[in-house]
């Protein structure tokens, strides 16, 4: 777990803020004119499910607190991830993705890694267990549910992110901010250690460059990052086939643009969810 002091500071940052938004945590840029958002992709009934937005407003109530997740933004480098997939197979392997499910499950942030969570990921993409766009459509509605303060049916969802996706951003931010309104602190606080863990886990194999974009389970996680990072709901997003045949899922809120690799869901969507780069 994370140290208690150092997590003490961290959660009551958390909870204070959750009255004006889900999850803030370092100060917003300056307040600049909203953009309108793109479509996001994934949502079923084709909307741009973009939060109910006074950007502004929900900004200016962000407290500072740059210690749960790195300091100063976006890390600006991050290290490569070299673990081969064959690890998640391996029952004797530290990376087995049944092992690190497990600890997951129990909120162990202690015994786990950054390693171990990002190969789940990738074990996950590998194996084409998950579904972004049923995850994403989850999460929206799990989003707005929370927004909407029927918590008991946001957790109902939550919980079914998790089981399909157990080191999902959105689905560990959004039951630790479900618990804190339903008043169990203790559930609160082991989803948020877990949502710090699993983020912190993200910037160091990602900086979100186009040459080292984050490694995210579906699109939505994007979302919940910018969130947990600013307390703010990206402005854009947009998704872009490479010329070398990468997905990219891009999310920019006041000009800083960040890019996830998503090429594993690319299967799943059709022409004209995306945009082509040319050559």
């Amino acid at each position: 777990m994370i140290k208690k002091k150092y997590f003490l500071v961290c959660f009551v940052c958390f909870i204070v803020n959750l009255s004006s938004g889900q999850a803030p945590l370092p100060p917003p840029p300056p307040p600049q004119k909203a953009q309108k958002a793109d479509l996001i992709y994934g949502d079923p009934d084709g909307k741009d499910n973009k939060k109910s937005q006074n950007s502004k407003a929900k900004t200016t109530r962000v407290k500072s607190n740059t210690k749960a997740i790195e300091e100063n933004g976006f890390p600006k480098s991050a290290q490569k991830f070299n673990i081969a997939i064959t690890e998640s197979t391996n029952p004797s392997s530290v990376y087995y993705y049944k092992n690190i499910e497990a600890l997951i499950r129990k909120g162990d942030t202690t015994a786990i890694t950054a390693a171990q969570i990002i190969s789940l990921t990738k074990y996950k993409i590998y194996s084409n267990t998950i579904n972004p766009t049923n995850l994403d459509s989850l999460a929206n509605k799990v989003y707005k549910l929370n927004e909407a303060k029927k918590y008991d049916e946001a957790i109902t969802l939550a919980k079914e992110i998790l089981n399909q996706s157990p080191n999902n951003i959105t689905g560990h931010k959004e039951l630790a901010f479900a618990y804190k309104k339903l008043g169990d602190t203790e559930l609160a606080n082991l989803h948020f250690s877990m949502m710090v863990k699993i983020i912190n886990s993200i910037f160091k194999y990602g900086d979100g460059s186009r040459n080292s974009p984050y490694i995210f389970n579906n699109f939505f996680e994007g979302i919940s990052v910018y969130e947990a990072k600013f307390g703010l709901y990206p402005q854009r997003t947009r998704l872009i086939l490479t010329k070398e045949k990468i997905l990219l899922a891009g999310y920019d809120s006041y000009h800083i643009m960040r890019f996830a690799n998503l090429t594993h869901w690319f299967p799943l969507l059709k022409e004209g969810d995306y945009k082509v780069e040319l050559n």
